[in-house]
C-alpha cells in the first residue's frame, strides 16, 4: 500500500529475507520482488557484477518514481577470493559511490560480507548508487 501521512506501527516490524543456497557469483541477479535482503549460504570463490531489478518482467525503473530511493542488503559467504565492486541496474552498468572512498578489492577472509547498496532514482534509469561494504566474522 501507499502511505502519504505518515504511517506508525506498533510491536515488531520484520521482513523476510531470501535465501538462496548457492554463491552470489553463481546467482548475480538480485530480484527484488524477492525482498530487501538476500543471503548467498555457499562461500564465494570469485568476483562478480550483481544484477539487481524488480523482477525477470518488471524494471526496477518502471517500478520506482523519480524521488523514490531503496536501500539492498546482499549477503555473502566470505572469502579473500570473491568481492563484488561492480553492480547493475536493471542490466545496466552503474557508477558506484563506496563508503570510504574507494571499491573493494578482496573479500573478507571468513564469515559474511554485507553489502548495503542505496538507489536514489534522480532521472528515469539513473540513479545515485552508494555502496557500502563491512565483514562480519
Amino acid at each position: 500500500g501507499t502511505f502519504t501521512a505518515g504511517a506508525n506501527f506498533d510491536g515488531i516490524l520484520s521482513e523476510k529475507f531470501n535465501t538462496v543456497a548457492g554463491k552470489l557469483s553463481d546467482n548475480t541477479t538480485i530480484d527484488l520482488e524477492d525482498g530487501m535482503i538476500h543471503y548467498f549460504s555457499t562461500q564465494e570463490t570469485t568476483t562478480c557484477t550483481p544484477n539487481i531489478r524488480y523482477s525477470s518482467s518488471k524494471s526496477l525503473n518502471n517500478m520506482l518514481s523519480i524521488g523514490d530511493s531503496v536501500t539492498v542488503t546482499v549477503i555473502t559467504t566470505a572469502a579473500a577470493a570473491g568481492y563484488s565492486a561492480n553492480w547493475q541496474i536493471d542490466g545496466t552498468n552503474v557508477t558506484e559511490e563506496w563508503n570510504g572512498g574507494s571499491a573493494p578489492t578482496t573479500g573478507g577472509s571468513g564469515g559474511y560480507d554485507c553489502y548495503t547498496i542505496s538507489l536514489l532514482k534522480t532521472a528515469s534509469n539513473t540513479y545515485v548508487v552508494l555502496g557500502n561494504v563491512s565483514n562480519f566474522a
